[in-house]
Protein backbone atom coordinates (compact mmCIF):
# COMPACT_ATOMS: atom_id res chain seq x y z
CA UNK A 1 0.00 0.00 0.00
CA UNK A 2 1.56 3.35 -1.05
CA UNK A 3 2.23 5.81 1.76
CA UNK A 4 2.97 9.54 1.55
CA UNK A 5 5.80 10.64 3.82
CA UNK A 6 5.28 13.63 6.08
CA UNK A 7 8.10 16.10 6.56
CA UNK A 8 7.15 17.30 10.02
CA UNK A 9 10.12 19.20 11.36
CA UNK A 10 12.98 21.41 10.26
CA UNK A 11 16.58 20.35 10.50
CA UNK A 12 17.21 23.50 12.56
CA UNK A 13 14.86 21.96 15.16
CA UNK A 14 16.95 18.79 15.13
CA UNK A 15 17.85 19.01 18.82
CA UNK A 16 15.06 18.67 21.38
CA UNK A 17 12.76 15.69 21.06
CA UNK A 18 14.94 13.88 18.55
CA UNK A 19 15.58 10.21 19.18
CA UNK A 20 19.22 9.38 20.10
CA UNK A 21 19.61 7.14 17.02
CA UNK A 22 18.67 10.11 14.81
CA UNK A 23 21.48 12.38 15.97
CA UNK A 24 24.61 10.26 16.06
CA UNK A 25 27.98 11.56 14.90
CA UNK A 26 27.83 9.08 12.01
CA UNK A 27 24.65 10.74 10.73
CA UNK A 28 26.16 14.21 11.06
CA UNK A 29 29.24 13.00 9.14
CA UNK A 30 27.06 11.78 6.27
CA UNK A 31 25.16 15.09 6.25
CA UNK A 32 28.44 17.00 6.12
CA UNK A 33 29.61 14.78 3.24
CA UNK A 34 26.54 15.33 1.06
CA UNK A 35 26.61 19.06 1.82
CA UNK A 36 30.12 19.25 0.36
CA UNK A 37 29.53 16.72 -2.44
CA UNK A 38 26.58 18.59 -3.91
CA UNK A 39 27.54 22.15 -2.95
CA UNK A 40 24.61 22.92 -0.67
CA UNK A 41 24.67 26.10 1.37
CA UNK A 42 24.14 26.22 5.11
CA UNK A 43 20.75 27.87 4.45
CA UNK A 44 19.67 24.84 2.40
CA UNK A 45 20.34 22.63 5.42
CA UNK A 46 19.02 24.93 8.15
CA UNK A 47 15.73 25.29 6.29
CA UNK A 48 15.58 21.61 5.34
CA UNK A 49 12.53 19.60 6.37
CA UNK A 50 13.12 16.15 7.82
CA UNK A 51 11.24 12.88 7.92
CA UNK A 52 12.11 9.67 9.69
CA UNK A 53 11.11 6.52 7.86
CA UNK A 54 12.20 2.90 7.87
CA UNK A 55 13.10 2.10 4.25
CA UNK A 56 13.82 -1.56 4.83
CA UNK A 57 17.58 -1.92 5.24
CA UNK A 58 18.32 -1.93 8.95
CA UNK A 59 16.39 -2.99 12.01
CA UNK A 60 12.88 -1.52 11.99
CA UNK A 61 13.46 0.36 15.24
CA UNK A 62 16.40 2.24 13.66
CA UNK A 63 15.13 4.88 11.21
CA UNK A 64 16.44 6.17 7.91
CA UNK A 65 16.35 9.95 7.47
CA UNK A 66 15.22 11.94 4.44
CA UNK A 67 16.07 15.65 4.21
CA UNK A 68 13.99 17.90 1.95
CA UNK A 69 16.55 20.57 1.07
CA UNK A 70 15.26 24.14 1.44
CA UNK A 71 14.51 26.10 -1.74
CA UNK A 72 15.56 23.20 -3.97
CA UNK A 73 13.83 20.25 -5.62
CA UNK A 74 16.16 17.74 -3.95
CA UNK A 75 15.88 15.27 -1.10
CA UNK A 76 18.95 13.65 0.50
CA UNK A 77 18.81 10.30 2.28
CA UNK A 78 20.78 8.83 5.19
CA UNK A 79 20.20 5.07 5.42
CA UNK A 80 21.16 2.19 7.65
CA UNK A 81 22.31 -1.20 6.42
CA UNK A 82 21.12 -4.54 7.80
CA UNK A 83 23.83 -4.24 10.47
CA UNK A 84 22.66 -0.74 11.41
CA UNK A 85 25.69 1.02 9.86
CA UNK A 86 24.96 4.57 8.66
CA UNK A 87 25.74 5.65 5.08
CA UNK A 88 24.71 8.03 2.33
CA UNK A 89 21.47 6.72 0.84
CA UNK A 90 21.28 8.70 -2.37
CA UNK A 91 19.00 11.47 -3.55
CA UNK A 92 15.58 12.21 -4.95
CA UNK A 93 14.43 15.03 -7.18
CA UNK A 94 10.97 16.55 -7.46
CA UNK A 95 8.46 17.99 -5.03
CA UNK A 96 6.07 16.74 -2.40
CA UNK A 97 4.47 14.40 -1.88
CA UNK A 98 7.14 11.72 -1.56
CA UNK A 99 5.42 8.35 -1.76
CA UNK A 100 6.74 5.00 -0.61
CA UNK A 101 5.35 2.65 -3.26
CA UNK A 102 4.46 -1.00 -2.82
CA UNK A 103 7.25 -2.03 -5.22
CA UNK A 104 10.73 -3.09 -4.09
CA UNK A 105 14.07 -2.91 -5.91
CA UNK A 106 17.19 -4.35 -4.28
CA UNK A 107 15.38 -4.86 -0.97
CA UNK A 108 14.15 -1.29 -0.58
CA UNK A 109 10.91 0.40 -1.65
CA UNK A 110 10.62 2.44 -4.83
CA UNK A 111 10.11 6.12 -3.92
CA UNK A 112 8.00 8.48 -6.01
CA UNK A 113 8.12 12.27 -6.10
CA UNK A 114 6.00 14.75 -8.02
CA UNK A 115 7.37 16.54 -11.08
CA UNK A 116 6.61 20.27 -11.32
CA UNK A 117 5.53 19.74 -14.93
CA UNK A 118 3.17 16.94 -13.91
CA UNK A 119 3.46 13.22 -13.34
CA UNK A 120 5.70 11.33 -10.98
CA UNK A 121 9.43 10.66 -10.88
CA UNK A 122 10.41 7.12 -9.91
CA UNK A 123 13.50 6.57 -7.74
CA UNK A 124 15.06 3.15 -7.16
CA UNK A 125 17.74 1.95 -4.77
CA UNK A 126 21.12 0.84 -6.07
CA UNK A 127 23.37 -0.85 -3.47
CA UNK A 128 26.43 1.08 -4.72
CA UNK A 129 25.02 4.59 -5.12
CA UNK A 130 21.79 4.62 -3.10
CA UNK A 131 18.52 6.09 -4.32
CA UNK A 132 18.46 8.03 -7.56
CA UNK A 133 15.93 8.83 -10.28
CA UNK A 134 15.36 6.27 -13.00
CA UNK A 135 17.31 7.62 -15.98
CA UNK A 136 14.59 6.69 -18.49
CA UNK A 137 12.12 9.05 -16.79
CA UNK A 138 10.67 11.24 -19.54
CA UNK A 139 9.78 14.12 -17.20
CA UNK A 140 13.14 14.24 -15.39
CA UNK A 141 14.09 17.90 -14.77
CA UNK A 142 17.19 19.07 -16.65
CA UNK A 143 19.07 19.89 -13.43
CA UNK A 144 18.55 16.29 -12.22
CA UNK A 145 19.63 14.82 -15.58
CA UNK A 146 22.83 16.89 -15.34
CA UNK A 147 23.40 15.71 -11.79
CA UNK A 148 22.95 12.08 -12.87
CA UNK A 149 25.39 12.47 -15.77
CA UNK A 150 28.01 14.01 -13.47
CA UNK A 151 27.85 11.33 -10.77
CA UNK A 152 31.01 9.45 -10.02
Amino acid sequence: MPENLSFERRFSEFGPGVQPEERTQEILDVVEDFMHRWGYSVQNLIGADLTVEHLGGGPSEVPDLIFRMAALDYFEIVIRSGSGAVSYGGWLTGTLPVTVSGQQVNGRPVLLTTCREGGQIRHVFDPLSGYRPVTETTNLPLHAARRLSGEI
